[in-house]
């Protein structure tokens, strides 16, 4: 699969990147970019920032022009950047951002929620809900709920009609999140046991509808959660005791282990079942062998 195989050109790339190998990392994208066309917009956004991290300016607006000029676009908090600043003045640059402007405002207007739902053969388990990270979308994510089916679940991704990017999406507006999640569930039908899951930004969205109770469901499933706490405590006090959730995390997530840890710790003080799986190593994304994890995340859910 084209975006399973992608996934680990940005593993590698973000490490070179991390390591101040930027050369290496330009080299790379060159040698693999006739293998991802669906992921061209991202190949050269990288080139960009990559060149600009070299002090390569002409280089860096080379890159978005070139994908302006296939008929991409970059949200302007992408444009913030800070291996962009090289270039931040520029006359060219703020010319393409008007113009991925233009596409943006043009794309966001014609965009709409969607969802793919996968069918288990039999009686199903239940349904397990996934709602992708920011920048993500079913096509990029997807693979990675739809290993449930083979568990016996039905499966249903949903992807956000808030536009981040070109074929990527995000959650920003909660209070937009919230009606699509329960236009989705209408539309999807009830199930007598219902999970909600999500990577990052969608982890967030599924554990307040979890707990706020504006989904009823068992729990949640969420890998690596961009939460704040503040908004979590008050929730956790008025949630179901009957609740659980399941928590998948890197020991390596600057961003999301320690407020993870931090929920954890107070839903069970809350009296509510949550259990977190550790993953040495690990960053800001899914577990190499994440179709595991899924399973023991589910196990736990069901008891």
């Amino acid at each position: 699969m084209q975006d399973a195989e992608f996934k680990q050109l940005r593993t590698q790339v973000f490490e070179m990147y991390g390591r101040g190998a930027y050369e290496e990392a330009l080299a790379l994208i060159e040698e693999k970019w006739e293998a991802f066309p669906d992921f061209e917009s991202d190949l050269f956004f990288w080139r960009a920032c990559l060149a600009g991290r070299l002090g390569d300016g002409a280089g860096a607006i080379d890159a978005l022009r070139q994908a302006a000029e296939r008929g991409h676009w970059y949200h302007e908090r992408m444009l913030r950047d800070p291996d962009l600043d090289l270039i931040r003045s520029s006359e060219e640059l703020a010319e393409l951002q008007r113009l991925f402007q233009e596409r943006y405002e043009r794309e966001q207007a014609e965009a709409r929620p969607r969802r793919e739902v996968w069918e288990p053969h039999g009686s199903p388990q239940g349904l397990l809900v996934a709602l992708h990270g920011a920048g993500g979308s079913i096509l990029t994510e997807g693979h990675y709920w739809r290993s449930a089916v083979d568990l016996g679940w039905r499966v249903a991704a949903l992807q956000s009609s808030q536009v981040m990017g070109p074929g990527r999406y995000h959650w920003q507006d909660a209070d937009k999140a919230t009606e699509e999640l329960r236009q989705h569930l209408a539309a999807i039908g009830e199930a007598l046991l219902t999970v909600l899951a999500g990577f990052s930004m969608g982890a967030g969205v599924a554990i307040r509808a979890v707990l706020s109770g504006t989904v009823p469901a068992r729990g949640f499933l969420a890998v690596a959660p961009s939460i704040r706490m503040e908004q979590m405590t008050p929730l956790i006090a008025a949630a179901p005791r009957d609740l659980r959730g399941y928590i998948v995390v890197g020991t390596e997530d600057g961003w999301s282990y320690g407020p993870a840890m931090q929920l954890a710790a107070a839903l069970r003080g809350a009296g509510l079942e949550c259990s977190v799986e550790k993953v040495e190593g690990l960053d800001h994304d899914y577990p190499a062998d994440f179709a595991a994890s899924l399973e023991r995340g589910l196990a736990f859910l069901q008891k």
